[in-house]
């Protein structure tokens, strides 16, 4: 009987990755390419969607790391970990009770060529806050996708009254 290869983990996560994005950034392109960046757009919006993805892996990793509450912090945080799991940098530049402005100086999780479909990140990112705080809106106010030297995310949380 041969033996078993081993490989490290550090390469299986970075050969995993790549190969996750290199596919994904593909089939957007080819969506693009064929039928338009909308409906590249709408086609990421419902892979998320369908079979609540989105809420199911946000749920598994505040269940996983105990985050509790739905208020800005536990979506900080939340970010934090997933920034962690997917090897990317992010930085708080402000904080407050309803808000909070993040910047990734490290770029996008693949460089869009085609800048009418980098709109794909906050489709994602909002549909993670919302799943924390429904009350939650995001807005991407720099994006290294269109020139900008970091991108920046600005999350927000409605106060009643």
């Amino acid at each position: 009987m041969a033996k078993r290869m081993v490989i490290p983990w550090e390469l299986k996560y970075k050969f995993v990755k790549r190969m996750l994005t290199t596919l994904f950034k593909g089939v957007m392109y080819e969506i693009r390419e064929k039928d338009g960046a909308t409906a590249a757009l709408e086609f990421h919006e419902r892979i998320w969607k369908r079979e609540d993805r989105v809420k199911n892996m946000t749920a598994t990793l505040k269940e996983v790391f105990k985050i509790e509450g739905n208020d800005i912090e536990a979506i900080k945080k939340w970010w934090e970990i997933y920034w962690e799991l997917i090897g990317t940098e992010g930085t708080t530049v402000e904080l407050s009770e309803t808000l909070w402005r993040s910047r990734i100086p490290v770029g996008c999780a693949w460089k869009t060529e085609p800048e009418d479909i980098s709109e794909w990140m906050v489709i994602f990112a909002d549909m993670v806050g919302k799943t924390i705080n429904p009350k939650y809106t995001l807005e991407r106010t720099k994006a290294m996708c269109e020139g900008d030297p970091y991108s920046e995310y600005v999350g927000k949380i409605k106060k009643e009254g």
